[in-house]
């Protein structure tokens, strides 16, 4: 409790102390008047008006530079009036505000001989010349008129350029397990989610959702994938989504989609997927169902508005797994959400925002369906809460202000669905047997304040000055509470004679907690002469890592270990600052084509117990490792049967090394916006990213011996005595000792660069698209450290890490068209890129300790079929009275019903499969053998009323 007092007495004094940037998840309007010779027009009254405004309209005034920015908008269409006594009176109507975006207008002022109004409707602008962001937004005509899931993870693959996803969705039946995604080569470790300004990604899995989204309730969703905001902390790619508030009217929505196993065609019936024991129709869906309610309007007019939306989402999917099982994972969410803003005055504005899930997923895969059984899957119970809080005011002509408080609870269990049996992992192919390894318990919490801002000065230097100052402070804490069957796991190899390798006994149960604490402190300012806009900016960081006072009950195995832990500051304990500059110069003048370079330094950001932390609790994880020896060969182990010297793994045999730093991104960015046409952007780019500083795992003890043992590589067949037969090497382990180093390697070097090309069309003239196409190289290069030796071998190439892995080329095409014919409605997606980059692989046991898995050819040096699925949906709007619609549609997802593999084996070593068509066991080839393929054709009936 003392700590959350601090933080928001921390919170209070830097809201009150620090005027900070006008904050990324809203947009904004820039005005800028000249006359008909060109000159600056200062003192035009310019009011907007707009549905998502709850008080209806706001009004501003032009400064010495003719120049007058309306900053904190909620998304939406507004109309911009100009008013100036001697000129026209001009309204301009259907003028865009898209989140994190600025949209710039300019208007000629003409003098008027007596008072005259015109209205001008034309396009809003396409090309931001004040920012070098690179960013695509999702707008909800787009996201609800195209097929595909209804998730936000399903959402990025299908439709965002560049972004590439660990798994592939087909119609949604991916859902309700997040997938891990990232852009321009970065970890997706280091992506960031905000929801109305507030972090809510989880603070102990960065780069994960907090819980899972409600796109029925988003206004729209930014997604940007580098030159990121001030106020952006990471690198990765950034979620920016806004809840809807409610219009001046009360009305709402009801969204029904529905697809099953009848709806679904079959792509799994090749005999060389029944070999490697996939059962036929294993890929298919139980169902899947999706209803969505929402509502909002005025309770006060002008003064007070709601919003609340409720879903029950489900998705019943059939999982191959291993040992011919297929697995009905189910995933069953329950939500309900309430947004209500209150327009105290003309200045003020009060928004609360409360959400409340149930997750329920009682066969959750934890590992890879490649080495899952039934019995190794886990019961996963979750609930999530969210509280936010805003404050949003105007402090002068040329200051405004936002704060924030947030709060986000994770509670996520995983319980163990394998009854009393022992976890065992069979090293020749990586298939858990028995129970997963663990049953854990967590509970996640984040505390979060920001404050955010802008002010201007009309007219210094010779230009415009925009200076913005900010802060953003959190505090999160994470427990866990691990118990094992037994409190051990065991590890044999079902190719040799006996079969028993080795055993993991474990100091369990334990209840560990880790916390993080960070304060960001930025400022920045853009200076704008004429065509050019300049931006430089700070971002200062201090990041603390560090563990409560926490204990655990007695242990059966270790009866004397010390079970109770003072609080331990300081851990890691960083100081940063990240520059970040941009320069944009309106090459036409008319706002139409706009030249963009920006570099900036992003440091990387920790989960709770990152950076070591969790790994020097002695609370955490301790554990001996031994030989195993199965005296009676029933491959449970009991008492007694470990042997030789133990390898001791814990927060006692760990430490971080004193020059240990905080890992970093440098990005250089350079492209070109152009409005092609009206509402159409086309952008070109290319950006040059390198990963630093990176953060690895050492042992300083000379624990293996300094030269190779050779050793037969069976090759590619997986066979020894065969033609492809060869050697490799490796290195002996010849002690026990297993102190472990954490610290940087700062030889290594990731490296991405990438050229994008990409086109944008907002909704208009009953059309609207998203496209691009991307080349780009992601690699790894002069590794220098790790545990193990071994581990170094062949570590260098394409990265193979399925949430960031170097797929060169990638293509994707989203649009929606409404015919004038009966507004028949014709929608779809395009995607298709490179296959993934695998290495093969082998297990090796050692003399000491596990076994170790070698690399046999240089990282990711073999590459999968490209991957490409095609979506189509049509269906029929009709306009009911009273501005109500109903919408049907059909979709056809996977309409080719490919049945690429997507995932594969990569251990070398020949190893035994069985047909569970024909019942015929063989030993196969092991290497490449699939694992995953795309889920069938998959046909989505879809409803939704708009009242």
């Amino acid at each position: 409790m003392s700590r959350i007092l601090r933080f928001l007495a921390v919170s209070i004094a830097l809201a009150v102390a620090v005027p900070a940037a006008a904050q990324v998840q809203t947009g904004s309007i820039l005005v800028r008047a000249v006359d008909e010779q060109g000159a600056v027009v200062p003192g035009v009254t310019v009011t907007i008006t707009s549905p998502v405004l709850v008080a209806g309209s706001m009004t501003g005034v032009t400064d010495a530079g003719g120049v007058f920015r309306f900053p904190s908008l909620v998304p939406g269409t507004y109309i911009v009036k100009m008013e100036l006594t001697g000129f026209q009176t001009i309204n301009r109507e259907n003028i865009s505000v898209l989140v994190g975006q600025t949209t710039p207008i300019d208007f000629s002022m003409k003098v008027a001989s007596i008072a005259e109004s015109i209205t001008v409707t034309s396009a809003s602008p396409a090309v931001d010349t004040t920012s070098a962001n690179v960013s695509v937004t999702l707008s909800e005509q787009l996201i609800q008129g195209t097929p595909g899931g209804r998730d936000i993870w399903a959402l990025v693959e299908s439709k965002v350029p560049g972004l590439v996803i660990s798994r592939p969705d087909v119609g949604g039946t991916s859902g309700g397990l997040q997938g891990t995604f990232s852009a321009r080569g970065t970890t997706s470790a280091q992506n960031t989610s905000f929801l109305n300004g507030v972090n809510v990604g989880d603070p102990a899995a960065i780069g994960a959702a907090g819980f899972y989204y409600d796109t029925d309730a988003f206004d729209s969703i930014q997604v940007s994938t580098g030159s990121h905001d001030i106020t952006v902390p990471t690198s990765g790619v950034f979620l920016n989504m806004v809840t809807k508030t409610g219009g001046n009217v009360w009305n709402g929505s009801g969204t029904f989609t529905w697809t099953g196993d009848s709806l679904q065609a079959r792509n799994d019936h090749n005999p060389n997927l029944q070999k490697y024991g996939f059962r036929q129709d294993g890929n298919t869906s139980d169902f899947v169902s999706d209803v969505n309610i929402t509502a909002g309007g005025p309770l006060i007019k002008n003064k007070l508005r709601f919003f609340g939306s409720f879903r029950d989402w489900r998705v019943h999917q059939n999982v191959p797994v291993q040992a011919s099982q297929t697995v009905l994972d189910q995933t069953n969410i329950t939500s309900g959400l309430g947004n209500i803003t209150w327009q105290l005055n003309q200045n003020n504005r009060l928004t609360g925002f409360y959400s409340r899930q149930r997750y329920s997923k009682p066969n959750r895969l934890l590992n890879n369906a490649s080495i899952t059984v039934i019995d190794s899957t886990s019961d996963e119970e979750d609930m999530f809460d969210l509280v936010q809080g805003q404050w949003n005011t105007v402090l002068g002509k040329n200051f405004f202000l936002d704060a924030r408080l947030g709060l986000n609870k994770i509670l996520f269990p995983t319980y163990q669905n394998g009854g009393n049996q022992q976890s065992a992992t069979d090293n020749a192919t990586g298939i858990v047997y028995g129970n997963f390894p663990t049953d854990t318990v967590r509970n996640r919490d984040r505390y979060q304040s920001n404050a955010t801002g802008q002010y201007y000065i009309d007219r210094a230097l010779g230009g415009r000055h925009e200076l913005r100052f900010g802060f953003d402070n959190s505090h999160a804490v994470t427990q866990n509470k691990n118990t094992r069957v037994d409190d051990v796991r065991t590890f044999y190899n079902s190719t040799l004679t006996p079969r028993s390798v080795s055993v993991e006994i474990y100091a369990t149960p334990l209840i560990d907690l880790s916390a993080l604490d960070v304060l960001a402190i930025f400022g920045q300012e853009s200076y704008s002469v004429k065509r050019l806009t300049l931006t430089a900016g700070l971002r200062w960081e201090r990041l603390e890592g560090y563990l409560p006072e926490q204990s655990s009950p007695a242990s059966v195995f270790y009866p004397t270990l010390q079970r109770s832990f003072s609080e331990v500051r300081n851990i890691v304990n960083w100081r940063t600052g990240g520059p970040r500059v941009s320069a944009i110069y309106d090459l036409t003048g008319d706002g139409k084509t706009a030249a963009k370079a920006s570099y900036g330094r992003y440091y990387y950001v920790l989960s709770t117990g990152g950076g070591g932390v969790q790994n020097v609790n002695p609370n955490a994880n301790y554990f001996t490792t031994y030989t195993w020896n199965d005296a009676n060969g029933d491959l449970k182990f009991q008492p007694g049967e470990q042997t030789g010297a133990g390898v001791l793994t814990s927060g006692t045999t760990t430490s971080i090394d004193s020059n240990f730093s905080r890992p970093f991104t440098d990005e250089f960015s350079f492209g070109v916006d152009h409005e092609l046409m009206a509402n159409f952007k086309l952008s070109v780019g290319y950006t040059y990213r390198r990963e630093r500083n990176l953060q690895v795992s050492a042992n300083p003890d000379i624990a293996y011996a300094t030269t190779l043992t050779s050793a037969i590589d069976p090759g590619i067949d997986g066979v020894v005595g065969t033609t492809d037969d060869g050697t490799y090497g490796f290195f002996q382990r010849t002690s026990a000792a297993n102190r472990r180093l954490i610290t940087n390697d700062r030889a290594v070097l990731q490296s991405f660069k990438g050229l994008e090309i990409s086109g944008t069309k907002r909704f208009s003239d009953r059309w609207q698209m998203l496209a691009g196409i991307g080349f780009s190289k992601n690699r790894q290069d002069h590794s220098s450290l790790d545990t193990s030796p071994n581990l170094l071998i062949n570590a260098d190439g394409n990265i193979t890490t399925a949430n960031n892995a170097d797929h060169p080329v990638g293509f994707k095409l989203s649009g929606m068209y409404i015919l004038p014919w009966h507004d028949v409605i014709l929608s779809g997606n395009v995607r298709s890129g490179s296959g993934g980059p695998v290495t093969r692989q082998i297990s090796r046991s050692l003399a000491i300790g596990s076994a170790e898995t070698i690399n046999l050819e240089p990282l990711g040096n073999t590459r999968l079929d490209p991957l490409t699925v095609i979506d189509l949906r049509l269906g029929k709007l009709f306009k009911l009275a009273n501005n109500r619609s109903f919408e049907a549609t059909i979709d056809f997802d996977n309409l080719m019903n490919a049945d690429t593999t997507w995932g594969v084996r990569t251990l070398t070593p020949a190893t035994a499969f069985t047909d569970p068509t024909t019942g015929t066991r063989q030993t196969l080839q092991q290497f490449l053998s699939p694992t995953q393929i795309l889920v069938p054709r998959t046909i989505v009936l879809r409803a939704a009323l708009k009242f």
